[in-house]
């Protein structure tokens, strides 16, 4: 079915111009100054301007120009239902580390999509690989000045990057990135590091490279590969998780360029998330480590954060402010006092929760303890806790609750915009088959505690 001319509306601000126009939810947006509006970021730049004419076609198919005058900068207020204003580009690579094509089938269509769209990286801080992007719109991206821009460059050889990547136009990335750097954009590094493929040698020279790019190159991150119990079945290449020797092997050779790159930049830039710590057995680095924490949605910093964070509460330094969770499920007044409070989380952060719960059930005098949950779904070797499934999270915690139990998740396992797991069991239904109240909070620090201040202040009080 061929595309509609336009962008749909989905809404206005309120007591915007979009508002007093009267313009609703869906109606059109045309064109402006008589010129289509290409994507998200024409439409943003485009609608600075004091003077414009605004072409909308309204619900009942009559069209009308609207001539607008208005400050500089101010936002004409128009919500749309697709955040690009255009179809989000596909990833053309078949990765031999790509998460996705270790998934079993029959979950939802939408866990199958891989986005590779670099306009996403200005709106939600997508990492992309840029293979299936023309010079021409490298070039009108550039001209935007959006900065920065989250690279995944995973090694800057030429033809390691076209094995590892299995796309003939993956071995560009230097040119793309020096083009990027010549501009002046900033950018961030991301490294999905694979025992056998790009790490050692290889690694050395992607750090290299891209140490020569500074001072656009802003950070560098290190993670490692994710291996599911699906990889054979799905036909994919062998690959395996790192030892936890291995693990150290690659902490040493980071530790080793941040010291350099504090010498010649004042910054670390250099990070390895904390898989890397926590599966080599070694000491998180202080929070004041990461500087601003530029790499924290790869899981780069996020422990050492929760618990500076959680010792800034504990000592009142920073106390934390009562939140209600993001989602609850059942009734979390019932006829019980308050009884244990079960923490879930994966095996990795298992030991920190652990620790977490003894220290605020000391304080908050309340029963509190770590839920440590291990993933059959998608194999053990899967340790984060954002990729539990709501089956795992019934079949091992269920047996060890109590009337007047409840349990708090961490928002990481269910989806960005509704309380579903990955194996869209929703949180409803896992509190239904738990028997006890669920919350969901943030997940990190504030969130923990405020989740647990809110439910100690509501099962607390006399009954």
């Amino acid at each position: 079915m061929p595309r509609k001319k336009g962008q749909l509306i989905r809404g206005c601000q309120p007591g915007s111009i979009a508002d007093e126009l009267d313009l609703a939810a869906g109606d059109r947006l045309i064109a402006i100054d008589g010129e289509p509006v290409r994507d998200v970021f024409d439409y943003r730049l485009r609608q600075l301007a004091e003077d414009l004419v605004v072409r909308i076609e309204h619900r009942d198919g009559s069209i009308v120009d609207y001539e607008i005058e208005k400050d500089e900068d101010e936002d004409l207020g128009l919500e749309f239902e697709e955040a690009l204003l255009d179809e989000c580009t596909h990833c053309h690579n078949k990765c031999v580390f790509c998460f996705i094509d270790q998934l079993p089938k029959g979950l939802r269509k939408t866990l199958y999509f891989k986005d590779d769209d670099l306009r996403l990286t200005f709106l939600t801080g997508n990492y992309v690989t840029l293979t299936n992007i023309t010079d021409e719109e490298l070039d009108r991206l550039i001209a935007y000045r959006f900065s920065p821009m989250n690279i995944s460059v995973h090694t800057t050889d030429p033809e390691l990057r076209v094995r590892m990547m299995k796309n003939p136009k993956s071995g560009q990335i230097m040119e793309r990135l020096e083009r990027i750097a010549a501009a002046g954009i900033a950018l961030n590094a991301q490294i999905v590091l694979c025992p056998d493929w790009n790490d050692k040698e290889a690694l050395e020279k992607t750090l290299h490279d891209l140490a020569s790019l500074r001072p656009s190159v802003q950070s560098i991150a290190i993670v490692p590969v994710g291996v599911t119990r699906f990889r054979e079945e799905n036909n994919l290449a062998p690959m395996r998780p790192f030892t936890r020797e291995e693990c150290r092997a690659v902490i040493e050779t980071v530790q080793q360029y941040q010291a350099r790159f504090l010498v010649e930049a004042n910054s670390r830039i250099l990070y390895a998330s904390d898989e890397f710590y926590l599966r080599g057995g070694l000491a998180l680095p202080a929070a004041s480590e990461y500087d601003d924490f530029p790499q924290l949605e790869n899981g780069v910093g996020m422990v050492s954060l929760f618990t500076a964070t959680l010792q800034a509460h504990l000592s009142g330094e920073k106390p934390i402010q009562t939140r209600e969770p993001i989602y609850s499920e059942g009734d979390s007044t019932g006829t019980h006092r308050l009884g244990q409070v079960w923490l879930a989380t994966g095996t990795l952060a298992g030991p920190i929760l652990e620790s977490a719960a003894q220290a605020l059930g000391q304080a908050m005098g309340i029963s509190i303890a770590a839920a440590v949950v291990t993933n059959h779904f998608l194999g053990d070797t899967i340790t984060v806790t954002g990729l539990l499934t709501g089956q795992d999270v019934i079949f091992q915690l269920k047996p060890q609750l109590q009337p007047g139990d409840q349990v708090l998740i961490p928002s990481c396992m269910l989806k960005a915009d509704s309380p579903v797991f990955l194996d869209d069991i929703t949180l409803e239904a896992l509190a239904n088959e738990l028997a006890v109240p669920v919350h969901a909070v943030r997940a990190d620090a504030e969130g923990l505690v405020s989740g647990l201040q809110w439910l100690h202040a509501k099962r607390s009080a006399p009954l």
